[in-house]
């Protein structure tokens, strides 16, 4: 099982957008967090839409492990979080947010392997 961190977009195939049907497509099932939704990606000259931020971030988080997703307490069968997948990260506080979800997901299964991408923002 993977939780996916990265952008999505209305208009094209970047972050999630790209991502998430391969990996399906392998077999993996894939939880999408969206660090960013854009209407586009940031090479057009107009972009309008918002960013997820660091607390908002551990929100998300923490409704995943309160309902037990994190360890596979919540009775799917599916396990818990085996790979994180992280692409655009908008900010520090953001990726320091990314590194505690990351501490919460090892210590509800072990070992996580995390794969970043390493799209770090637009400067």
């Amino acid at each position: 099982r993977v939780l996916s961190v990265q952008s999505h977009v209305v208009h094209g195939y970047v972050g999630n957008r790209a991502a998430t049907f391969p990996l399906q497509l392998l077999g993996c099932e894939v939880d999408v967090v969206n660090s960013v939704q854009f209407s586009n990606h940031t090479g057009y000259p107009v972009i309008k839409g918002q960013r997820l931020q660091g607390p908002e971030l551990l929100d998300l988080a923490e409704g995943l492990e309160s309902n037990g997703i994190f360890a596979d307490s919540c009775g799917d069968g599916r396990g818990g979080y085996t790979h994180l997948l992280t692409g655009y990260i908008g900010s520090e506080t953001f990726l320091r947010a990314v590194l505690e979800v990351l501490g919460k997901m090892q210590a509800a299964v072990g070992t996580v392997r995390y794969v970043c991408d390493p799209v770090l923002g637009d400067e």
